[in-house]
């Protein structure tokens, strides 16, 4: 997988953040399903940045957040949906 791919545009709404495409721009690692990820605006591309590294400030490097959604599967029906 190339680094282009890694760092694949999430837009909100249009195109979300699937399990085992959207790779983390901070640590390299793929967000689990339902994990929430986050956007940041880095430079004239975008970064998707896991939970663990936002919480811990180390996205902050990568430009103004743009947006968050949470990670889903490929199946569809499997996505994970929070309970009211």
């Amino acid at each position: 997988m190339t680094d282009a791919t890694a760092s694949r545009p999430v837009l909100p709404g249009r195109d979300h953040p699937i399990d085992g495409i959207v790779r983390c721009a901070v640590c390299g690692r793929f967000p689990l399903v339902g994990e929430q990820v986050t956007t940041h605006a880095a430079g004239d591309a975008r970064a998707s940045v896991c939970e663990t590294c936002e919480s811990s400030g180390r996205g902050a490097r990568l430009g103004a957040v743009t947006g968050s959604d949470r990670v889903r599967s490929v199946g569809g029906a499997a996505n994970v949906h929070r309970a009211a």
